[in-house]
């Protein structure tokens, strides 16, 4: 009888285990829709630590190391109780180590706990509270209140970045942003483009304009303002974008509108000395035909006429290196007999007259010369998107011959090492009999910068055979056009 009972008895167990279980989902509500509740994102990041929220201890607060001193799950720049002895960290006198009695036998304000009666440092704080307890700090200051204080902490802002990498060490950026290249990283830069003008009275933050120049008087520099002229009509479809013309008529239908035509009713002068369309007043080469108007160097003369060669200056679009912040280099490449450089400084003094000048008596196995300018602060890098120089052949009274020569590279180097190089000019045969032949006119022979970092360029001239020649460097320039 007692086994017919024990066997009923667990037929009737399984069978209400079976039951309870057939009316549970796998997400405990009864179904097994898998729940409502989405997983939170792991993309969202608000401190910009790295650390994406759904897996910060404070997302809040710029915390990259993580530290959680009681293990409670909250991070200590934000823990109002750091050592997680239910007394907040204003009040704690034992904020780092936890002791919940407060007991504080000697009624120094300083907790039993963490009293050792000494100061190593000798700065007024016991060691067992100071955050620096063998560093010199009697201020205590903690900028991303870690616990550490910022003279002994090696990342004061707690972004991740080490402060001697860290281009803000008191403010955390762990993206280490630095538009101007200033080697100040933006989050901390008073002069986010460099341009001299502090960012609380720069009217454009993110691009250099020294002049602040802003012709509608909007508080928006010219340089970044999609409508200059303050007239309602965008710059890029505006016939007259520095003067206001809210009409943008135009009577003569030339793309000029009237308040900015010379020549829009008859009232001005349409000479068109040189036939190419454009009016000798507009013209920027109005005794040779140029349609285009191409200027390169933004002198305001059209590259067909230009007598002083290409410009490089302060307020064209390419700039010189200057002798302040570049010395120059130069040296003679693979076999060259009575092969030399000349005033290498000319090259970047400034004045477009001078030049520094290589020489080739005969270069054989690709002889020849170069000249550099060599950043004197290596941790200032280029940033502009074209480097070049401005050079020319001065004619001789004798014969020059280049033959696989006459080759042009211009390389670019960062703290003293190569890292890219481009071939500019070259060609295979160049004979100049007495003059004749010889290309004496300034020109510029540039390249897109590298997508290296960089901080200098370098120019070789040379060739397999290379014969009487010389070759002047009159400026090394950069820019972005």
């Amino acid at each position: 009888m007692n086994v017919k009972l024990k066997t009923l008895f667990a037929l009737l167990l399984t069978a209400v285990l079976a039951f309870g279980l057939a009316g549970c989902g796998a997400d405990g509500d009864g179904s097994s829709n898998g729940g409502n509740n989405n997983p939170a994102t792991r993309d969202t990041d608000q401190d910009n630590d790295g650390i994406p929220d759904d897996v910060d201890n404070c997302p809040a607060n710029p915390n990259a190391m993580q530290e959680d001193q009681d293990g409670d799950g909250i991070g200590d720049v934000c823990d109002d109780d750091r050592d997680g002895d239910g007394e907040d960290n204003d009040t704690d006198n034992c904020p780092l180590i936890a002791n919940p009695a407060q007991d504080d036998s000697d009624g120094d304000g300083i907790g039993d706990a963490c009293d050792q009666n000494n100061d190593q440092d000798n700065d007024g704080i016991d060691d067992g509270v100071d955050n620096c307890p063998a560093i010199f700090n009697p201020e205590q200051g903690d900028v991303d209140g870690d616990g550490k204080g910022d003279v002994c902490d090696d990342d004061s802002d707690n972004d991740g970045v080490d402060d001697s990498s860290d281009n803000c060490v008191f403010t955390a950026n762990n993206d280490q942003e630095d538009a101007d290249t200033d080697g100040v990283g933006d989050v901390c830069d008073d002069d986010l483009d460099g341009d001299t003008v502090l960012n609380d009275d720069d009217n454009c933050l993110n691009l250099p304009n020294t002049d602040q120049s802003d012709i509608d008087m909007d508080t928006i520099g010219d340089v970044c303002d999609d409508d200059r002229d303050g007239d309602g009509v965008d710059n890029d479809t505006d016939n007259c974008f520095d003067t206001a013309n809210t009409d943008q008529a135009d009577v003569d239908n030339d793309g000029i509108g009237n308040v900015c035509d010379d020549d829009f009713g008859g009232g001005g002068d349409p000479t068109d000395t040189d036939g190419d369309s454009i009016p000798d007043v507009t013209d920027n080469c109005p005794l040779i035909a140029n349609t285009d108007q191409a200027d390169a160097d933004g002198d305001g003369k059209g590259d067909v006429c230009d007598d002083d060669g290409f410009t490089c200056s302060a307020t064209t679009t390419y700039q010189q290196l200057a002798n302040t912040d570049y010395t120059a280099n130069s040296g003679v490449l693979g076999v060259c007999l009575g092969c030399s450089v000349d005033d290498e400084g000319n090259a970047i003094d400034g004045n477009n007259a001078t030049f520094a000048q290589i020489n080739i008596g005969a270069a054989l196995v690709y002889g020849g010369g170069f000249v550099a300018a060599d950043a004197i602060d290596q941790s200032v890098d280029i940033a502009d998107s074209v480097v070049g120089f401005v050079i020319s052949d001065p004619t001789s009274q004798l014969l020059n011959l280049e033959l696989l020569g006459n080759f042009t590279t211009i390389r670019f180097f960062n703290d003293g090492v190569e890292v890219d190089s481009a071939t500019v000019g070259g060609g295979l045969l160049d004979l100049d009999l007495l003059g004749l032949g010889a290309n004496s006119d300034q020109r510029f022979i540039a390249a897109p910068a590298s997508s290296q970092p960089f901080d200098s360029i370098q120019l070789d001239y040379a060739g397999l055979v290379n014969v009487n020649k010389s070759f002047r460097v009159h400026d090394v320039c950069i820019g972005t056009p």
